[in-house]
């Protein structure tokens, strides 16, 4: 649970006593799971910080959903909209697990930029990691056959999520989520995930995925990703 402005990025470098200056701009706001905080093509009018919980960002193309990502405590959503020309939502963002969040308006997110410059520097820094994320999506989703993905994903959730001394993902994820973050149907996903089990590769227990062989995984994933750190969504 994120309590203090300082902890969040795009603020982070604002002095102490500034940020106690503009801490009532920040409005306090609870969602349920499965809440949209906000749909694609939505005016913008507002910025969320999150505070805990998890979200997923996504599109629908030809009727399906296509997830482009997550974001977890300390996270800042719909700030680049904000900065850009754009005055319509670029996704969709639904709550995964209840979330605490802040809510700034779009009058007073401008207003903080105009004041600290590094916002501005932060949030352009944030959009260049989420670049690099769509990046390796669009290269697992166009040029990977669905093991390649599957493992692909499976690696990148355990450099994010993974406990090394268990080798478990502390992710909980459904079969849904995981077709949509790698482009492919729900059933294929399903018959990979249970050929992954058969040879050995991997368990899945109450949605928690274990992994029993890591070298072999890597193996699969095929040079997809040759600098292991970049597997990484968040700065630690």
């Amino acid at each position: 649970m994120i309590n203090d402005l300082a902890r969040v990025p795009v603020f982070s470098d604002i002095p102490e006593d500034d940020l106690k200056k503009i801490a009532p701009l920040f409005k306090e706001r609870v969602f349920k799971k499965n809440h949209i905080l906000m749909f694609e093509n939505d005016p913008c009018e507002e910025i969320y910080i999150l505070r805990s919980g998890m979200v997923k960002i996504y599109r629908i193309h030809d009727g399906k959903e296509v997830t482009l990502g997550l974001a977890l405590a300390g996270d800042i959503i719909g700030e680049i909209e904000m900065l850009s020309d754009g005055e319509h939502r670029v996704a969709t963002i639904e709550v995964l697990e209840p979330i605490k969040a802040w809510l700034l308006t779009k009058k007073d997110f401008l207003f903080i930029v105009n004041e600290y410059p590094s916002v501005i520097r932060k949030a352009y820094k944030t959009l260049a990691n989420r670049s690099r994320l769509l990046n390796r999506m669009i290269r697992y989703m166009t040029f990977c056959d669905v093991r390649t993905k599957t493992a692909n994903l499976i690696m990148d959730l355990y450099c994010n999520f993974g406990d090394e001394n268990a080798t478990i993902i502390n992710f909980k994820i459904n079969q849904s989520l995981f077709a949509s973050m790698v482009g492919v149907t729900r059933e294929s996903i399903s018959k990979t995930m249970s050929d992954f089990q058969s040879e050995g590769l991997i368990d899945v227990k109450q949605k928690q995925i274990y992994l029993l062989d890591i070298e072999r995984l890597e193996t699969l994933c095929d040079d997809t990703e040759e600098i292991p750190e970049l597997r990484r969504w968040y700065d630690m």
